[in-house]
């Protein structure tokens, strides 16, 4: 019988986890393991002129639940202040303590290559937590996380390499496609086409999936850092093939 998983995926603003691992946070519902969205910040310093900052941010977490309920997960989001997350002691604590809690086995989150700075703290962010919170040193037991992956991204595609492609097609893709609609952006941006994007760059990926996967439709790619290329690294007492 298969293990099940709980997947975390963190964001530095609510829609980025939602957008860039959605789909692979979907097809894992479906497969019964247990889902968790972290919002670092609620995005609210992006707001149309539609809303106010507060009213924007009351939107987002709204839609950052709502997008997490569809897929049975849960939704976190840690209220740094958009545009000013801290490179501080405190926030790498808190994560960790957020991961002791909830216990994920494996964390979705940014690729350190990115011109957006909450984007790029947001990996190093995890990475500091990740170590911390194999320690115990919180009101919760200390926690193991088994492997981090870094979504693709097209704010952080610096040096961004493909190791995992995960077919995300069927039913999957449909759920994650009715799922993103309860995030505001994803569907009303007017400077870019969010959930287009999404849509279409998860079928190029696709097509570059199905070399391996026999009618893979649709696709997401995750990066490893070099440390967890060292871990996967196979060491074996003879050369086979």
């Amino acid at each position: 019988m298969r293990e099940k998983l709980h997947i975390m995926a963190v964001g530095a603003h609510v829609l980025d986890a939602e957008l860039s691992c959605g789909k692979t946070l979907a097809k894992h519902s479906l497969m019964g393991d247990k889902i968790t969205t972290v919002a670092i910040t609620a995005g609210e310093n992006g707001h149309p002129a539609e809303f106010t900052k507060e009213e924007f941010r009351k939107v987002n977490t709204e839609g950052g639940k709502a997008f997490a309920e569809a897929l049975g997960g849960n939704f976190i989001c840690m209220r740094y202040d958009d545009a000013n997350v801290p490179e501080s002691e405190e926030i790498y604590n808190s994560m960790a303590e957020i991961i002791r809690k909830e216990k994920p086995d494996i964390i979705l989150t940014h690729w350190d290559g990115s011109y957006h700075e909450d984007h790029a703290l947001a990996p190093k962010i995890v990475r500091k937590a990740v170590r911390r919170s194999g320690f115990s040193d919180g009101e919760y037991p200390a926690h193991r996380v088994r492997h981090i992956y870094y979504a693709e991204n097209w704010e952080d595609m610096k040096d961004f390499t493909p190791y995992l492609y995960v077919d995300v097609s069927g039913e999957a893709f449909e759920l994650w496609n009715k799922a993103i609609d309860n995030i505001y952006l994803a569907t009303h941006a007017t400077y870019f086409d969010y959930k287009g994007y999404y849509e279409a760059l998860s079928r190029v990926r696709g097509i570059l999936a199905s070399r391996e996967i026999p009618g893979c439709k649709r696709a997401e790619c995750f990066a490893i850092s070099d440390h967890e290329r060292f871990r996967l690294t196979d060491i074996k007492d003879s050369i086979s093939l």
